[in-house]
Parts: C-alpha cells; structure tokens; sequence
C-alpha cells in the first residue's frame, strides 16, 4: 500500500472530492456563460478582453500574418521570422546565401570536394585554411 493511503485510510477519496470541489467553484465563478453566443461573438469578445492586457503588435507591414491578435509569444515569433527573411534577403542581395545544396555535376564526373571546410570562404573564393 501507498503512503497516502496508510495514512488517510479510508479518506483517501478526500483529496480527489477537493480537486473535483474546487474545479466546479472555478467552473461556477470564473466561467463566463456562452449558450446562445455565436463563436464570432466569442472571439470579438475575446481581443476586447486581451487588447486591454498585451501590447498589440504595431507590424503591418506584411498582410500574410495570423490574425491571432496580441498573443506575445506569435509576436515574438512574426518579428524573429521577418528578422531571418531580412537577413536571408541582405545575404542573398550580398551573394553570400548559403543555399544547403552541391552544384550538380555531369554524369560521369566525380563530384569535386572543396579544400574549404567553412561555406563563406567557398561562396567568397578566397583560398581555405
């Protein structure tokens, strides 16, 4: 046998009836009814309560964003993926994107291995190390 149970007993049913007690004064009191409320109606309601909490994010720029208003952790998410397509695009404008692929040699030609074991020196054409 358990520890709790040696120790309740024949009360070890209690801790189970306080968990079940507080989830149904949480339901009660914190809960607000939605029966007869439309789910447009839900999420309107919704952003009204979260603008007045979280800062909502300023960034318009690009149209193609999720529509899930305020939600810091989507913020921080958008604003780190436009801050590695701006990188990419500088990279790619500079012509020093690494593209994750060999160039494809003709058949019959053994694929060469570069001397240079870091891309950039590769992509700069300056001799490796």
């Amino acid at each position: 046998t358990t520890p709790e149970h040696e120790n309740l007993g024949a009360y070890s049913f209690v801790p189970f009836a306080v968990v079940l007690l507080m989830t149904i004064i949480f339901v009660i009191v914190w809960l607000p009814e939605t029966k007869g409320t439309t789910p447009e109606e839900l999420r309107d309601e919704i952003v009204r309560s979260l603008s007045t909490m979280l800062a909502l994010s300023n960034d318009t720029s690009n149209a193609n964003h999720s529509s899930s208003v305020g939600n810091p952790i989507d913020v921080e998410w958008r604003s780190a993926m436009d801050d590695l397509r701006r990188q990419e695009e500088e990279d790619m404008m500079r012509g020093t994107y690494n593209y994750g692929f060999q160039p494809i040699e003709p058949n019959g030609v053994a694929p060469r291995v570069a001397a240079e074991s870091d891309w950039r020196t590769r992509v700069a054409g300056e001799p490796g190390m």
